[in-house]
């Protein structure tokens, strides 16, 4: 089973539990929340790890302080304990998404919508992609053009390659029943959705199990009972 979990990052964290949550997570995300300049940076940084260390510890039955992190040549990171255990993380704007679950490489993306200068597709996108993408009215162009962006994103998290593999070197293409496919990779599935008007998310996994139609959405108030109580 595959799992994707989001978590709405609050406005403010009370003290007791951002000193939790730091306790929980390593010295080097520490040190890296302590050095940005807007809180609201170090609460994506801190959470997603915290995030990813409670959903891996029920995986593992770990306690999630004990799990220790090591990333590829690529930056993709895995466990030390359960290196086969698949997972990925992202976070932007007001979210936080682990995927994790099954035995086939997984990857999320979430990014914040803004308004964005669309001739910046002929760089990243393939021409298929781009065209495709001109076609559209301009309402619809902004949601397309986050769709692929974060569908390609959550794709090369999944292969463990980050941006050493171009954008524009494999399609996102959406086919008749309305589903994302990319024929560079017939053995992935591609989920794409909303999680609010301001927010887009994607994920990537095997065609072998089913990638879930819903991420489940968890609270800071829920990550914090899970953390006291592992």
């Amino acid at each position: 089973m595959i799992n994707i979990q989001v978590l709405r990052i609050p406005a403010e964290i009370p003290n007791e539990v951002w000193h939790w949550l730091l306790a929980l997570v390593s010295a080097e995300r520490r040190q890296q929340a302590a050095r940005f300049v807007h809180q609201a940076d170090a609460y994506r940084s801190v959470l997603g790890e915290a995030l990813a260390r409670v959903t891996l510890g029920k995986w593992t039955g770990s306690r999630p302080g004990d799990l220790v992190f090591i990333r590829n040549t690529y930056g993709k990171p895995s466990l030390i304990s359960h290196p086969d255990l698949p997972f990925n993380v992202s976070h932007s704007g007001d979210w936080v998404a682990v995927i994790s679950g099954g035995e086939a490489p997984l990857g999320v993306d979430v990014e914040k919508i803004s308004p964005i200068d669309m001739t910046i597709a002929e760089r990243f996108f393939t021409p298929l992609e781009s065209q495709n993408l001109a076609a559209e009215s301009a309402e619809q162009q902004l949601e397309t053009f986050y769709q692929l962006w974060t569908l390609k994103e959550s794709y090369i998290k999944a292969i463990g390659m980050g941006l050493s593999m171009p954008l524009n070197s494999f399609s996102m293409l959406r086919g008749m029943d309305g589903h994302w496919y990319c024929p560079e990779a017939p053995t992935y599935q591609f989920l794409s959705q909303r999680l609010d008007e301001g927010h887009m998310l994607a994920a990537t996994g095997s065609v072998a199990m089913e990638l879930p139609t819903q991420p489940d959405v968890i609270t800071i108030e829920e990550l914090y009972s899970f953390i006291l109580c592992m």
